[in-house]
């Protein structure tokens, strides 16, 4: 939820409408001085509690701007433009406008839950003593967290944590699901409405059982095959 949602795109000029998560109605609008000097004229109205803010993320590829809004009215906003490139880009492409879902408290929360998600588990080898590349438990949590709010998918504990399959049982072709509470594989699962993350085949080549995928993960010995 730390990422902004686009809300319009500002011309020199020009003038756009937004609708805030605190503000019912903004409106924005790119100015340029007789001395070259860039603004944005921005109007605050209709707001939806007395302590509420809306978060904005302005710019483009050469200019940077964060501006969190806490009062109704005119604000005025100046924009640092350096250089030929930020000019031509401005004069070109104007700037992109985002709005934060959070104010900056929830947003470093979310960034927060973000990071748990995806950061442990970080060795590179099973066999590695100290640094192991089994999901840590506050990881797990998180991710399980995610697809619940994500995907509307609860995950449960089952009793049965180790189940063994008889080698002879598995054929090639056999397909194999895995899912990996690992940021990455919920990423995916998000993405494309699937309850796995990756995918393994069962090969079987002189007499020998294979697992074959298609990988390049760090907890893995070797990787890319």
């Amino acid at each position: 939820m730390f990422a902004p949602a686009y809300t319009g795109t500002l011309k020199i000029g020009q003038k756009i409408s937004v609708e805030g998560n605190c503000f019912e109605t903004t409106t924005f609008e790119l100015t340029k001085s007789a001395d070259g000097k860039y603004a944005i004229k921005a109007e605050m109205s209709n707001p939806r509690s007395l302590t509420c803010s809306d978060f904005y993320l302005i710019g483009n590829t050469e200019v940077f701007h964060t501006e969190d809004f806490f009062m109704r009215g005119s604000h005025i906003v100046n924009i640092d433009v350096k250089g030929d490139d930020a000019i031509f880009d401005i004069e070109t492409n104007g700037l992109d406008t985002y709005l934060f879902c959070e104010g900056v408290k929830d947003e470093l929360l979310s960034i927060i839950q973000t990071v748990k998600a995806f950061v442990g588990g970080m060795g590179k080898h099973p066999d590695n003593k100290f640094i192991k590349p089994k999901v840590p438990e506050y990881m797990e949590k998180a991710n399980v967290d995610f697809l619940n709010w994500a995907v509307n998918w609860k995950l449960e504990e089952r009793p049965t944590q180790k189940v063994t399959i008889d080698e002879s049982q598995v054929q090639t072709g056999d397909y194999f699901a895995v899912m990996r509470l690992d940021g990455l594989d919920p990423l995916i699962m998000y993405g494309t409405g699937s309850h796995s993350g990756h995918s393994v085949v069962a090969m079987r080549e002189n007499g020998h059982l294979y697992i074959v995928e298609s990988q390049d993960a760090w907890y893995w010995p070797t990787g890319r095959i």
